[in-house]
């Protein structure tokens, strides 16, 4: 047995790779999704069949609700008319004649029931019944005694509550309730509201598209509503209620749930069979869909294995060319699957080789660069120093202490700018070199402006590189406040540590600019250097990771943030 699969192990082995992409896909594609799919259709089929008996509950629940909402609106409007003053005034007033009746029935209360039936247009009539001696007036009122020979009558008078009646036979619905007795009406009566049957069951006709049927019955088991909806080939589905109660559950889905009034009871009833002519069309086409993919994926593996082998193919001829040194080639490939992921990974590798050899030239000349600038500024210190102390002593001879000042602040600026040649020094020593240049700056501008200093004492010792805050300093002054005619200009140097990472903060209240423009001031489009320089300094010496941002805004001003490592 282990010598025939290793034989035909080895045959496999030795066929061609698109034949072999062809045959493994037949095994782990196309059997996996015929079993998928019939897996699929199944439980699609079963799920929605439940979801369309859920979406039949669904409707009959939310029309046995809009029921309820539509009884309670006749009956808040019972309760209003039974307890308002005027009608009970009108009512119990003890009469003489038809004649004085004839003022309070059509100034007072005609107004008030048409007003009634016209806010609420499926009312068709309200007539108040009373024991007082009046004479039938229009629908509005009428005497007691013309409706004690109704079958509700009796049950209206021994009920405190409001009673509704359905005649199906006639399509009538009505709710009745006693008139409670006041001080001005002792009289008994009776408050009659008429709505129109087809409106208070409307909602019952739009649940479903078709083939469904409806049964409302009372608490006395007689149905008082009757719908049915089939269409004309469904019409032998139809069920009386009788039959519903006696149906078996197998053959229909009977949905019931009870109304908040009178326990009303809702039955919805839908033939199963029905129930799957529904949602057959979605089961349709899953079923084509599932055979539509089993046909394309078999016959497009032929064109993908070929594409797929022809990547790989010339991915071997740029890798040899590689071993052999030729860096300078292009590797790309559209195709979205892993051999073209393969073949951008490997190119973007050569690129990024490439990249990192022209990075490493490159940063060696700047350093080189930035080496000698550092040399040149080493060169005979001590004779700078020594001119400006003989500046300073003249100024003190002569009395000329602002000239003294200035120049102190100057020597001040030079010893922490030179530092002996280093480039870094302690956070402290970059604060002082800001400091004293912004010293001479307020001098030359006759103190017009104003300079925070906010640097937590914790980060003094902290290193950093070298005149990276003089240029920010100098871009604000020329660039922001000195542009102000507005307002008095203000420029606050911040220094705070968070986590890892110290953050010195250069902020101005001057003209600003637009961010589009305030982007360009790190790049090669930028006409200026020294802020550019920092930048490049910082990225060089700490990272990319590393850098100075700028952000303003016109007429707000402009805030420059420099981002460095926490280093002792």
């Amino acid at each position: 047995m282990k010598q025939f699969l290793r034989s035909k192990l080895g045959r496999f082995q030795d066929i061609k790779f698109r034949r072999k992409l062809i045959i493994t896909y037949i095994f782990v594609g196309v059997i996996p999704i015929i079993v998928l799919g019939t897996f699929c259709y199944s439980r699609s089929r079963h799920q929605l069949i439940e979801r369309e008996k859920s979406n039949i509950k669904d409707y009959m629940q939310q029309a046995a609700s809009t029921l309820n909402n539509q009884m309670q609106i006749y009956d808040n409007l019972s309760k209003y008319l039974s307890f308002n003053p005027n009608i009970s005034q009108v009512v119990g007033h003890p009469y003489k004649s038809y004649y004085e009746m004839y003022e309070p029935f059509t100034q007072e209360l005609d107004p008030l029931l048409r007003s009634m039936k016209y806010i609420h247009s499926d009312l068709k009539q309200i007539t108040i019944y009373t024991s007082n001696d009046v004479v039938v007036h229009d629908t509005t009122i009428a005497p007691m005694s013309s409706i004690k020979d109704t079958d509700w009558y009796p049950k209206v008078m021994g009920s405190k509550k409001i009673l509704w009646f359905v005649e199906p036979e006639e399509r009538q619905a009505y709710s009745c309730r006693m008139i409670p007795k006041t001080e001005k009406n002792d009289c008994d009566g009776i408050l009659y509201i008429n709505v129109d049957y087809n409106a208070l069951f409307e909602s019952f006709k739009n649940m479903s598209s078709s083939n469904y049927g409806v049964f409302i019955v009372d608490n006395e088991g007689t149905v008082i509503y009757d719908y049915q909806r089939f269409d004309k080939q469904n019409q032998d589905l139809k069920l009386t209620y009788n039959e519903l109660l006696n149906q078996s559950l197998t053959s229909y889905t009977v949905m019931k749930t009870k109304t908040a009034y009178d326990d009303w009871v809702v039955y919805v009833y839908k033939p199963n069979r029905l129930l799957l002519e529904d949602v057959s069309q979605m089961i349709f086409a899953i079923v084509v869909v599932v055979v539509i993919c089993i046909v394309l994926s078999i016959c497009m593996i032929t064109l993908i294995s070929k594409v797929m082998v022809s990547g790989m193919e010339e991915l071997t001829a740029n890798m040899a060319k590689v071993e052999a040194g030729h860096m300078e080639i292009n590797v790309t490939s559209d195709s979205k699957d892993e051999v073209g992921e393969l073949i951008r990974g490997f190119g973007k590798m050569i690129d990024e080789i490439n990249r990192l050899i022209k990075e490493v030239y490159e940063s060696k000349i700047i350093q080189k660069e930035y080496e000698m600038k550092a040399l040149q500024a080493q060169i005979n210190p001590h004779f700078l120093y020594n001119s400006l102390s003989l500046i300073n002593w003249k100024a003190l001879e002569a009395e000329q202490s602002d000239i003294s000042r200035i120049t102190l602040r100057l020597s001040s600026f030079y010893r922490t700018a030179l530092n002996k040649g280093k480039n870094v020094l302690k956070i402290r020593d970059e604060i002082n070199n800001v400091q004293a240049y912004i010293d001479i700056q307020l001098m030359m501008h006759d103190y017009d402006f104003d300079v925070v200093i906010d640097v937590d004492e914790d980060i003094l010792e902290y290193e950093t590189l070298n005149l990276i805050l003089q240029p920010l300093i100098e871009n604000a002054i020329d660039h922001g406040v000195d542009l102000l005619e507005d307002r008095r200009g203000k420029i606050t140097v911040t220094g705070r540590r968070i986590e890892d990472r110290v953050y010195l903060i250069v902020e101005d209240n001057g003209v600003g600019m637009e961010q589009e423009k305030a982007d360009t001031i790190l790049t090669q489009a930028s006409k200026g250097y020294g802020v550019r320089n920092v930048n490049e300094r910082i990225q060089l010496y700490y990272g990319k990771e590393y850098s100075l941002k700028v952000i303003s805004e016109v007429g707000v001003g402009t805030k420059m943030t420099i981002c460095i490592p926490v280093i002792l």
